[in-house]
């Protein structure tokens, strides 16, 4: 259990870091998001894959033409537009509400369960009113003056949005292909599938991707792409082997507190009163959606 423990303690970690470093390499516009995520899923899925051909070799080369596809697919979602979605919005976005606002990707979770048959409690659909309540408020839509609704003014929040949905859709569909793969072999062919959809993508739009330019830049894509993208998400498929997912889904909740110490120190961002307000109900929210003792609807 205390392994597990760990596991599940240092991917909420290095994930954490990930809206920290990127938000670092995309206010002053050092790197354009479509490069930014190319690189991060490149560098991250040959490491996964390295490793993989030596502790798991069985699992990662039972790749077979059927799930090749699938990883195609499943990497438009989970790794291309998540990401993208996620660095445009965060050359708007603090880091902080940035990983906020990833926070509802649980309840999109619930409600594409829903929307496939699934059952839903009345906690549940409480759940998610609340946590739709809690991200008005950290995306400044709603404060004690009433709603605000300003699409240039809310763009990059309604992007990141855009991306915890992606993450969303690709939890749920996915699952049949992690069944069948296994945790790592899954994520490591999806992280590779992406890369080459994102470059394919940077090769067929007409602006020039814009490279970094100086040694702390590319070193902090490597960071990003070694530590919370490679290590982060062996860390998470470990710590899933060994403890259990509803206390695996409650140690996640630990990133946007790291974020908010992290980008505090780092970075100088705050948190406003009522945007504070709002990360607590949005955090009671999704934790009102994960809870299964209720009598379903």
């Amino acid at each position: 259990m205390s392994k597990g423990v760990f596991w599940s303690f240092l991917s909420a970690f290095l994930w954490s870091t990930t809206f920290v470093c990127s938000r670092y390499l995309l206010a002053d516009r050092s790197v354009d998001p479509f490069t930014l995520a190319t690189l991060r899923f490149a560098a991250g899925g040959l490491l996964l894959l390295a490793a993989g051909l030596i502790w798991r070799r069985k699992e990662i080369l039972s790749l077979r033409w059927k799930d090749a596809l699938q990883c195609a697919l499943m990497a438009l979602f989970g790794m291309g537009g998540m990401c993208v979605f996620l660095f445009f919005g965060q050359q708007d976005v603090g880091a902080i509400n940035s990983s906020i606002l990833m926070q509802v990707s649980p309840v999109f979770i619930v409600i594409l369960g829903v929307l496939i048959g699934e059952r839903m409690t009345w906690v549940g659909l409480v759940g998610v009113l609340v946590s739709f309540w809690g991200t008005l408020l950290v995306m400044g839509v709603l404060d004690i003056d009433g709603l605000h609704l300003s699409l240039s003014q809310g763009c990059g929040n309604f992007l990141i949005v855009a991306s915890a949905l992606c993450w969303a859709l690709y939890a749920v569909f996915s699952q049949g292909l992690v069944v069948r793969m296994g945790g790592y072999a899954a994520t490591t062919w999806v992280m590779i599938a992406g890369a080459l959809e994102l470059l394919v993508l940077q090769l067929l739009m007409p602006v020039a991707p814009h490279w970094p330019t100086t040694l702390h830049h590319w070193l902090a894509i490597a960071y990003l792409a070694v530590f919370p993208t490679a290590l982060g998400y062996f860390a998470w498929y470990e710590a899933m082997r060994l403890i259990r997912l509803s206390l695996l889904n409650v140690m996640q909740y630990l990133t946007p507190v790291f974020v908010i110490f992290l980008a505090w120190i780092l970075l100088g961002e705050r948190l406003l009163l009522v945007q504070w307000m709002g990360a607590a109900i949005v955090l009671m929210g999704v934790w009102m959606v994960s809870c299964r003792s209720a009598r379903s609807i």
